[in-house]
C-alpha cells in the first residue's frame, strides 16, 4: 500500500511538471507591414517572451532584402528567470527609391543562447530562434491586384464560402474587379463556375470579395481556379480544398491575469474533427484600428493535433500602446492548406478582453478559475486524498482483525 501511495504522488508531480511545458522563447508581433515611402524613418517595437521563466541570453541579428536599412537597438540581452518579457526596438531607414516594385522581406531573428555567452565564448548544442518579419511593399506603376483565397465550409448551410482578400498594390485606382471561380473535382473534371461580387479599389486599398457555392457533391478533395478580372487586366490563383469532415473547431479561448499594456496570453482550445492527424496547425489573430489598418497581427507556434482529439494552442499579444475600446478583427485557424476564419470584435478594458464573433461567438475570460491546469491539479489532489483515506481504513481493519 505504501509503495502504491508513493507511485501516485510521483506520478502526480510528473504530471504537474509536464503541464506547463511550452516553447522557451516567444516573439510578438509576428509581422509588421508598411508601404514604401522615400526616405522613411520609422521605429518599430517588438517583445521577447521568456515562456519558461529561465536564465538565458538572446542574440539579435537581421537578414533579408533590406537588412542594410535596419538598425537594431540591441544585439544582445540577458534574461533572468524573473523576466517574463522584454521590449526592444529597431529602426528602418528606407532609401529614396527601390529598383523593383513588390514585396521586400526582412527578418529580425532572436536566437536563444546559454546564459552569459559573452563571457563563456562559443558553445555547441541545440538552440531556439524566433522571428519577427518586416514586409515593405513598393507600389507598381499602374494597376496591380494581389489576392489570396480562403476556403470556409459551412456544414449547417451545406455551402462553401470563398473569401478572397484583394489589395491594389498599384499606383492607379481599380474601377471594377470581379472573381470567376472554376471548381474541379479530384479527377480534374470541371463541375461548377461561380462568380463573386464586384468591388472597386483605390491605390493600396484592401477589400474582400466573397462567393458562395451550395454543395451538391460528395466529400473529397477539390480545386478552385480563381480568375481575377480588374478593368483590362487579369490574374489567376488556385487552391485545393476538402469537402467533408476535415474540420478544426475553436471550443474556447481563455485569457487570465490580463493587464492593459502587458502581454496577453491567448489559451485556445481546439478540437480536430477530422479522422486523421493534422500538422502545421496555428492560430492567427488580426486586429484592425478605427481606420481599418492592421494594428496587430500575431500567431501561435505550429502544432500537430491528433485525430479526433483536443489541444491547447497558445498565442501572445503585446498590448503596449493599445487603448481601451472595441476593435474589429479576424480570427484565423490555419491547418495545412485550409483555414477556419471568423470576423470578431475585441472589447478591451484595463483588466479584461472580451471577443465577440460576428458570424460565431468566442468567449474570452479575463480571469477564469477552471483552466485545464487547475482541473488536472484537482484530480491529482483528489486521488491522493482517496488513497490516504483508503490506507487509513485498511489499517484500522487490520488492527480489528488482530484484536
Amino acid at each position: 500500500m505504501k509503495t502504491k501511495f508513493k507511485l501516485i504522488i510521483i506520478a502526480g508531480i510528473f504530471i504537474l511538471l509536464s503541464i506547463n511545458s511550452v516553447l522557451a522563447l516567444g516573439i510578438t508581433p509576428g509581422r509588421t507591414t508598411i508601404n514604401f515611402q522615400p526616405g522613411l524613418h520609422k521605429e518599430i517595437s517588438f517583445s521577447i517572451i521568456n515562456s519558461e521563466n529561465k536564465d538565458m541570453s538572446v542574440v539579435f541579428f537581421v537578414r533579408g532584402d533590406l537588412n542594410n536599412s535596419v538598425t537594431l537597438e540591441k544585439v544582445y540581452e540577458e534574461f533572468s528567470s524573473s523576466d517574463e518579457s522584454k521590449s526592444f526596438t529597431y529602426t528602418i531607414d528606407l532609401p529614396q527609391s527601390l529598383s523593383e516594385p513588390g514585396k521586400y522581406e526582412t527578418e529580425i531573428v532572436a536566437l536563444e543562447t546559454p546564459k552569459d555567452i559573452k563571457q563563456k565564448g562559443t558553445f555547441v548544442g541545440a538552440t531556439v530562434a524566433v522571428i519577427t518579419q518586416l514586409h515593405v511593399y513598393v507600389p507598381y506603376p499602374n494597376k496591380y491586384l494581389e489576392a489570396e483565397v480562403n476556403v470556409i465550409e459551412s456544414a449547417e448551410d451545406r455551402e462553401i464560402i470563398f473569401l478572397i482578400p484583394v489589395i491594389n498594390r498599384g499606383k492607379l485606382d481599380i474601377v471594377d474587379a470581379i472573381a470567376l471561380i472554376d471548381i474541379y473535382s479530384g479527377a480534374g473534371d470541371k463541375i461548377k463556375t461561380i462568380t463573386s461580387d464586384s468591388v472597386s479599389l483605390a491605390s493600396l486599398e484592401r477589400k474582400e470579395m466573397v462567393a458562395k457555392w451550395k454543395l451538391d457533391v460528395n466529400p473529397g478533395r477539390y480545386k478552385a481556379v480563381v480568375t481575377l478580372r480588374y478593368d483590362d487586366e487579369t490574374t489567376s490563383i488556385s487552391k485545393e480544398f476538402n469537402v467533408g469532415e476535415m474540420f478544426l473547431e475553436i471550443l474556447e479561448i481563455n485569457i487570465k491575469d490580463f493587464e492593459l499594456g502587458g502581454i496577453a496570453k491567448f489559451d485556445s482550445f481546439v478540437e480536430n474533427k477530422w479522422s486523421e492527424d493534422l500538422k502545421d496547425v496555428y492560430l492567427n489573430i488580426i486586429v484592425y484600428n478605427d481606420e481599418g489598418e492592421i494594428m496587430a497581427d500575431f500567431k501561435s507556434p505550429n502544432y500537430e493535433i491528433g485525430a479526433l482529439s483536443k489541444m491547447e494552442i497558445i498565442a501572445y499579444w503585446d498590448t503596449a500602446g493599445v487603448k481601451k475600446g472595441t476593435y474589429d478583427g479576424k480570427l484565423i485557424l490555419k491547418y495545412g492548406e485550409r483555414s477556419t476564419e471568423r470576423d470578431i470584435q475585441l472589447k478591451i478594458t484595463d483588466d479584461s478582453i472580451k471577443v465577440m464573433g460576428i458570424t460565431g461567438h468566442v468567449t474570452v475570460k479575463s480571469r477564469g478559475a477552471f483552466s485545464l491546469t487547475n482541473i488536472l491539479i484537482m484530480v491529482i489532489i483528489l486521488l491522493i486524498v482517496v488513497n490516504i483515506i483508503w490506507f487509513i481504513v485498511v489499517k484500522k481493519m487490520m488492527k480489528r482483525r488482530k484484536t
